[in-house]
């Protein structure tokens, strides 16, 4: 029978049971076949003569499976590089993990980031000009602890991914309307469209932009059912979170494809030119 030692192996498996079986001090034992007397008590404490596998019984995850989805969720929606996913994840959600831990944790881009179009400076070389909103709505399903039933609105700017959202607990045509005024007061684009889905609340009528509806149909509700805590431990209340996380990846990070700025700075800037 072939035996397969550990390359660093110092007895074999006759030596093993030899010092499994004999009643000689540990000194002894070293001395006689010139081995150290660590070695001689790990394997008399051992009931085996084979090599211990090295492979783990249990593969422990960094993350959980609903953290997994909401970061894919995440970083198709911002269509965020790895290093600015990573800063979203460790500073915005508050969970520690390192960047080629993240990395193995994304899953391929779904078709429609895949289409998206282009962004940054080659967005403007291109002569696509940062004038459109798209607004986006979805309903989360969360626990009971954490207010049950709420309503994300959330709007993008498509050039820089500048991003505005807010958390509701109700919905209706006057919020939403009080909501855009809100994202066009803080947008430091010059905003001359707004392109909205097929969602009822979208119900938009206004003199100061341009209101498309897009094809694209009202998505399915999101079932969270954990706390929102144990997927964000950096979890204040759910409304400030979201917030938060626009003002992080408005300001926070300067982006290569915007020239190194952040998206607030690279709206200012083309406002500026203008």
């Amino acid at each position: 029978m072939e035996i397969k030692l550990h390359a660093n192996a110092t007895t074999t498996p006759r030596i093993r049971k030899y010092l499994q079986e004999s009643d000689k001090s540990d000194r002894e034992l070293a001395r006689e076949l010139g081995i150290s007397v660590t070695t001689v008590r790990r394997w008399r404490n051992r009931t085996q003569i084979t090599d211990n596998h090295t492979t783990p019984h249990v593969i422990h995850k960094v993350l959980r499976q609903e953290q997994e989805a909401l970061i894919n969720v995440l970083r198709d929606a911002l269509r965020a590089p790895l290093d600015e996913l990573l800063f979203i994840v460790n500073e915005g959600l508050g969970i520690p993990v390192s960047r080629a831990t993240l990395n193995r944790y994304l899953r391929p881009a779904h078709e429609g980031r895949k289409e998206g179009g282009l962004q940054g400076k080659k967005a403007l070389k291109a002569g696509v000009k940062p004038d459109t909103l798209t607004l986006h709505y979805r309903l989360l399903a969360l626990p009971m602890d954490d207010g049950g039933d709420h309503h994300l609105l959330w709007a993008q700017e498509p050039v820089s991914g500048w991003c505005y959202a807010r958390l509701f607990s109700g919905i209706s045509p006057a919020l939403v309307n009080h909501w855009l005024d809100e994202v066009l007061t803080a947008c430091p684009a010059q905003i001359q469209c707004v392109e909205t889905n097929l969602a009822k609340c979208f119900t938009l009528e206004r003199n100061d932009v341009l209101c498309k509806t897009s094809e694209q149909a009202e998505p399915q509700a999101i079932q969270i059912s954990v706390p929102l805590v144990e997927l964000i431990p950096a979890l204040d209340e759910p409304d400030s979170t979201v917030q938060r996380l626009c003002q992080l990846w408005n300001t926070g990070r300067a982006q290569k494809k915007l020239g190194e700025k952040t998206p607030q700075a690279f709206l200012e800037a083309l406002r500026q030119k203008d």
